[in-house]
């Protein structure tokens, strides 16, 4: 069967896991393209990506989905746990299954296991397959890891899988290579999980905006890699270069769910290594400092400005998340900001 209309089967298959998974990383694909200079091809390409996805498609024949089945029942009593109200009554086995490991990516990596764990169990005493560890789609990364293993019910595969593929090529360094991973990963992860949000200032000035808005993906997606380009196109360790890292750093931790995943959590590791990349950014650029507001937001003081406040009881008065770094390159400082618990 030829790619394209291989594509088309799994698209039609509308809301099932494999459906939703493929849209999101087509999508992050056309939209990436829209934004890169024009090379051969690849106006093809972008005409071809438009076509499989605005077009519509015949519904193809699903396996049919027993509603009370012991193995979604399951699954929904486990997602329900993690992240209440999440689910709807049209979540097959695939998209139970993606939502729950896609919520262990938000908790602290010793209850991620537990949930794992706990979700490999249900598939097995349901009689469910788990795919091998390469059959999923791939991000590039740094190191090899399985974020949702590949699921199969009665030899079809209701969930796809989603891996990071360790070994990438560093490129030429223009662009820190933990930021240029990490914005790889954030526009096919934002077509997929519905409980992320994003607070970039210069598209939502004064609140977050649920990225499961398929507008608010698509300017944040195109803005995202907007600055991606303009760290490219810096000479590096410049003065411009360091302001364009802080930018990208910006974009990329603006990205959050409600409430910000842990410093322990797949996020929260992510997060600071954007952060450990703009301080090395800043110190080998040697054009300016950065700063990161202390845990407390009470001593934040004059380093951030327009703050996002949300309702979170459990650590009232803690910064949650730093959305963007104080910083100062050559002499000109720009505050940062915060989202903390009120």
């Amino acid at each position: 069967m030829a790619l394209e209309e291989t594509l088309r089967v799994v698209l039609a298959q509308t809301g099932t896991a494999p459906a939703a998974l493929t849209k999101g990383f087509l999508a992050g694909l056309r939209t990436a393209l829209a934004d890169l200079p024009a090379g051969p091809g690849t106006a093809d390409l972008a005409a071809d990506l438009d076509a499989v996805l605005a077009e519509p498609t015949p519904e193809q024949p699903v396996a049919a989905v027993t509603v009370a089945s012991p193995l979604r029942e399951a699954l929904l009593g486990l997602a329900e746990r993690l992240a209440p109200g999440s689910t709807t009554p049209a979540h097959d086995e695939g998209r139970l299954w993606t939502a729950v490991h896609l919520n262990a990516l938000r908790l602290s990596r010793r209850e991620a296991d537990l949930v794992r764990r706990a979700a490999e169990e249900i598939a097995v005493r349901s009689g469910a397959r788990l795919g091998k560890p390469g059959a999923a789609v791939t991000l590039s990364g740094p190191k090899d890891e399985r974020l949702i293993p590949a699921l199969k019910v009665d030899g079809r595969a209701v969930a796809p899988g989603l891996a990071v593929s360790g070994g990438a090529p560093r490129g030429d360094g223009v662009v820190p290579a933990e930021l240029a991973a990490f914005a790889a990963m954030v526009p096919v992860l934002a077509g997929l999980d519905p409980g992320l949000h994003h607070c970039l200032q210069a598209l939502e000035f004064s609140g977050l905006r649920p990225l499961a808005d398929p507008a608010a993906r698509t300017g944040y997606v195109g803005h995202l890699h907007g600055r991606l380009e303009e760290v490219a196109g810096r000479q590096k360790h410049s003065g411009p270069w360091l302001e364009s890292v802080v930018r990208l750093h910006e974009a990329l931790c603006s990205v959050v769910h409600l409430p910000p995943a842990p410093e322990d959590s797949w996020w929260g590791e992510w997060r600071i290594a954007c952060n450990d990349a703009l301080s090395d950014a800043a110190l080998d650029s040697g054009a300016g400092t950065v700063k990161f507001p202390p845990g407390r937001y009470r001593s934040v003081d004059d380093l951030t400005r327009h703050d996002i406040a949300i309702h979170y009881p459990e650590r009232p008065g803690q910064v949650l998340a730093c959305v963007r770094a104080w910083s100062s390159v050559h002499g000109i400082e720009t505050p940062g900001r915060v989202i903390y618990a009120s």
